[in-house]
């Protein structure tokens, strides 16, 4: 066999390789879908499925249900946020845009929350300085498994794509796994809000607030530091399949643009008195209030400061 034989059959091999475990992929993400819907509480969203969180001249701020795609080029993703905002507003819908309206940030699929959608094209330049800027605050939601220990976190890890095959395109990790690629730093700040049992098993309820902002950041830190949040599919490596959704919630969203000063919260996803979370609350550390936001914020300054 020549040398351009032996590179022909060994990029055959590795497309062939590529092939068979996006195909794994697929089957078990819809058999983790199946599970969820028959067997828990996940019902398939619906093209009205949006909730309007803000509304003014220059800026919608949606609340997006959990398993919702902000938009996609496939044909078979009828429901996206994209399908829901053209069915709410359709008069706001542009062609001239890639995806008909201007999302000014992101959220993977299988995390719910506040989603800020610029109306024109100078609101949209205002609101990207903000994040260039970083002057943007985003607070999250969630439960993991098992007892966090510390009362506030933070977590320097450096982030790049997960450079494996199956996980090519899917996943991201740190240099912990020894699978990584070109990494760039990372930092998340977390406070524990409560700890209790989900389904008869330890589990916290954290308040999140992402420094940085790299992809999957918050699911990547949480699974790094040996508490993965509660139903998450690709962290768990495809095992987490029976609770109905990932537990993941962007809870508060602080923007203050040039045109408006925006702040604004949902309703907690996670309370214990909905019997879909199978969430029992023992011991609470903190509540949503002003001091907690105040308290992630500043970290360790705001020790310092309480003492001074």
């Amino acid at each position: 066999m020549s040398w351009l034989d032996r590179v022909a059959a060994h990029i055959l091999e590795k497309m062939v390789c590529l092939a068979w475990h996006r195909l794994v992929g697929r089957i078990s993400k819809s058999l983790c879908q199946l599970m969820r819907q028959k067997l828990g509480d996940n019902v398939p969203p619906g093209i009205t499925d949006l909730e309007i969180v803000h509304q003014s001249c220059h800026y919608i701020i949606v609340n997006k249900r959990y398993d919702v795609l902000i938009n996609s080029n496939s044909s078979q993703d009828e429901v996206t946020v994209q399908t829901q905002m053209k069915q709410l507003f359709p008069d706001l819908a542009s062609q001239n845009l890639g995806h008909e309206f201007r999302f000014a940030h992101r959220l993977d699929f299988s995390t719910s929350g506040l989603l800020c959608i610029a109306l024109h094209k100078k609101a949209a330049a205002a609101v990207a300085k903000c994040f260039v800027h970083k002057h943007v605050d985003k607070y999250y939601l969630a439960l993991v498994r098992g007892h966090v220990s510390k009362e506030m976190l933070d977590i320097y890890l450096p982030i790049g794509d997960d450079i494996r095959e199956e996980w090519c395109g899917i996943k991201m990790a740190t240099p912990l796994s020894r699978h990584t690629g070109r990494c760039k730093a990372a930092h998340t700040r977390l406070l524990v809000l409560q700890k209790g049992l989900y389904d008869g098993y330890p589990a916290t309820k954290l308040l999140l607030k992402p420094i940085t902002g790299r992809r999957h950041q918050l699911r990547v830190h949480l699974s790094e530091s040996g508490h993965t949040i509660v139903g998450d599919f690709t962290y768990s490596n495809r095992r987490d399949i029976y609770p109905y959704r990932m537990f993941l919630h962007a809870y508060r969203l602080v923007i203050p643009s040039q045109f408006e000063s925006i702040d604004v919260k949902t309703e907690d996803p996670f309370a214990e008195h909905d019997p879909r979370n199978k969430w029992a609350p023992v011991e609470t550390l903190h509540e949503l209030t002003k001091e907690s936001f105040v308290k992630l914020k500043l970290g360790r300054k705001w020790y310092t400061n309480k003492d001074s």
